[in-house]
């Protein structure tokens, strides 16, 4: 027989061996064990069980809609009783099939947590899937165990998933790569909240663990260490490279992936969880602006020294009154969301005031959460529009001193005083009142005695820490107070006894209508306690003016009973763009970002004659500027920019920017371009630039 033959007679046999054999495999996929039942399998089983029927009785006593879904539940239950209950193992060839598998699976449960698969665009689909499988085969490697690999991969995953769908559900928007800076302030507020979970999210984390047991049967092995040294340098090499990949533009191009930060929801949606954390890490650092440099900033400078002194004054007082600012956790007026009526007033004090007072509207950048946002723009005068969406400028940017509100009126002899009734680390507050020039710090421990509604300190407590340390204070001495406050804050979805809420929406329906009424009844609770304090210091002979605004909008859940959609003005007035363009289409109006969600009310009383204003708009970065000029108080140069910018666009958040038409008293297009850009030189020199800091520019 020649050689020919004979190769070509072994090669048959070798394609008919493979074939043989892989039809073994396919026939003898699972191979039941004896016994098949015993009594390790009985406990695990009954272990499994308890718990996925616990995770199921929860959802059912909290989801609100698609218990019809349940079923799926019980099917996955019944899957994972026989899994863990009959010993059996898997052949190669199935063990092999599960392990490629795996990793699209759970990358459509980790999205499934929040919306279905179908939603998502399909470039961000196809780099999901890249990353996935990269992770899971270098967990495959470095553990040497695929079926390990695959329980403690998806298990990280599974509860990332799950933080970001708890996360959505508390404040309206995912997990940002800077909120792991937040871990402790989540952690000190976690219990406040109703953990609900959908009949979704349920059978997701049941198909979790039901994957882990079918895994848990796998035995494949890689045993050669050079090989898993290899594989694993070789698939981490591949995630740094993927990693920095999509954080490019050729990337979002190329892939047609969302690149609308200002709706993060919509963007992970589209993008997927994983893929969109990745892309947002870009965004911890801030790009220095164009043309900034050292002879623009001093042409800014300059030109503000060429314009000559600001009128400041709006009121009558000789002396320099005390000042009072209240920050009032998720302070709103929901009557901006929609027509409803309540069995009661809500603000009937604040209502009421109109004599040496001033109220309008603030638009935040922040709903639901992110407290911290609001107060930097406040204290500082920067804007959250020229920082990425979601970040913490506490947390992420402020190192060092920086000028804000209370070292300027630190300046002048005041004693700044800061008060939060909560924790000294909650946003790293203790560090930044110091890096602010704040005098002096009082955190919860330092509330005596204190009055809790539901589990926080009451408002009216922190007016009394006011008042006692205004009593204490010399005869010469101003005081600027500073008050954080914390009654309000969610969640607003249980019973307490030492709160009774007593604000009822006339006719109200929904889920949450119980929230809403819970928060309307906080509210409430405020006004009262704010009526205390005016009144105190209108007794007062020493000037005093008091500005309260609050700090954002409630959580989605809290307005939904109520929220109909009402819109005022006209929204192509308002440009939620990154680009100076109006906005033209009204019908993007609707839904929970439209502008009305970030609209919150301010208001500013003094105990002598001020002007009286009403009905006026405008955002956290003007409302100090505001505070000085109702105060007759001299401003900065800084100041005296944003007074002429708050003339071109009286609004400038990071969800609503109103920029005022010529006609409508507004400047031209060309200065206001001017203004826009030098703001945005202005702030970066001020929050990264602190070696060059043009500091007599934002101070005196």
């Amino acid at each position: 027989m020649s050689k020919e033959k004979k190769y070509k007679k072994k090669r048959a046999g070798s394609s008919n061996e493979w074939k043989k054999r892989l039809a073994e495999q396919i026939k003898h996929s699972v191979e039941l064990e004896e016994p098949v039942v015993d009594k390790k399998s009985v406990l695990i089983t009954a272990a499994v069980l308890i718990v996925m029927t616990a995770i199921t009785v929860y959802a059912w006593k909290t989801a609100d809609e698609g218990r019809e879904w349940f079923w799926l539940s019980a099917a996955f239950i019944m899957a994972a009783v026989i899994v863990n209950l009959c010993r059996f193992h898997f052949s190669e060839l199935f063990e092999v099939l599960l392990a490629a598998f795996a990793p699209a699976a759970v990358f459509m449960l980790v999205e499934s947590y929040t919306h279905l698969l179908s939603q998502m665009w399909e470039g961000p689909v196809q780099l999901n899937l890249m990353i996935y499988y990269l992770f899971f085969g270098f967990m495959m490697f470095i553990l040497g165990r695929p079926g390990w690999a695959i329980i403690a991969g998806s298990a990280l995953l599974a509860a990332a998933g799950l933080a970001n769908y708890f996360v959505i559900l508390f404040r309206s928007s995912p997990i940002l790569p800077w909120d792991l800076y937040s871990i402790g302030v989540a952690a000190s507020v976690a219990d406040n909240f109703e953990y609900t979970l959908t009949v979704r999210a349920c059978n997701v984390i049941l198909l979790f663990i039901l994957l882990w047991m079918l895994c848990s049967k796998m035995t494949l092995k890689i045993p050669q260490i050079k090989l898993r040294m290899a594989g694993t340098a070789a698939f981490m090499a591949g995630m740094l490279a993927l990693g920095g990949y999509v954080q490019t533009d050729a990337a979002a191009a190329v892939f047609k992936m969302d690149t609308t930060l200002f709706t993060p929801t919509v963007l992970y949606r589209n993008n997927g969880l994983v893929l969109s954390f990745m892309v947002n890490m870009r965004y911890l650092k801030v790009e220095k602006p164009e043309n900034y440099f050292q002879d623009t900033l001093n042409g800014i400078q300059e030109e503000i020294k060429e314009d000559g002194q600001l009128e400041n004054a709006s009121g009558e007082s000789d002396a320099m009154p005390n000042i009072i600012v209240i920050m009032n956790e998720a302070f709103s007026d929901l009557k901006v969301l929609g027509d409803y009526e309540t069995n009661t007033e809500v603000m009937p004090f604040m209502d009421s005031l109109s004599e040496n007072t001033q109220k309008g509207w603030m638009y935040a950048s922040v709903k639901g959460g992110n407290t911290a946002n609001t107060e930097f723009e406040f204290l500082t005068g920067l804007s959250m529009y020229y920082l990425p969406t979601g970040s913490i400028p506490y947390q992420q940017y402020i190192r060092s001193e920086i000028p804000a509100l209370s070292s300027q009126l630190k300046s002048l002899g005041y004693t700044s005083v800061a008060l939060h009734p909560y924790y000294a680390s909650g946003w790293n507050r203790e560090k930044i009142y110091q890096y602010m020039g704040f005098d002096e710090m009082y955190f919860k421990s330092d509330f005596a005695h204190p009055e809790i509604l539901r589990t926080y300190v009451s408002d009216l407590t922190t007016y009394e820490k006011i008042i006692e340390r205004y009593e204490e204070k010399s005869e010469d001495e101003r005081m600027f107070f500073f008050d954080v406050t914390m009654q309000n804050h969610g969640s607003y979805t249980r019973s307490y006894d030492n709160f009774v809420p007593d604000v009822s929406v006339v006719d109200g329906s929904g889920y949450y209508l119980a929230a809403t009424e819970q928060y309307l009844s906080l509210i409430r609770r405020s006004d009262e306690a704010f009526e205390q304090l005016v009144k105190y210091f209108a007794s007062q002979e020493e000037p005093t003016i008091i500005l309260m605004f609050g700090d954002h909008q409630p959580a989605d859940y809290v307005v939904s009973a109520i929220d109909d959609g009402k819109t005022e003005g006209e929204w192509y007035d308002f440009t939620e763009s990154e680009e100076l363009k109006d906005w033209s289409d009204p019908t993007d109006t609707a839904g929970n970002d439209r502008k009305e969600r970030y609209k919150v009310p301010y208001i500013i009383w003094a105990n002598y004659d001020i002007e009286e204003e009403e009905g006026e708009e405008t955002s956290a970065n003007y409302l100090a500027l505001r505070l000085l000029k109702a105060a007759g108080l001299p401003l900065t140069d800084f100041q005296r920019y944003l007074d002429e910018l708050e003339k071109a666009i009286p609004v400038l958040s990071a969800k609503a920017v109103h920029l005022l038409k010529p006609e409508e008293g507004g400047l031209d297009n060309e200065t206001i371009e001017k203004l826009w850009n030098q703001y945005r030189i202005l702030q970066y020199n001020d929050l990264f630039d602190g070696k060059h800091r043009l500091q007599n520019y934002f101070g005196y």
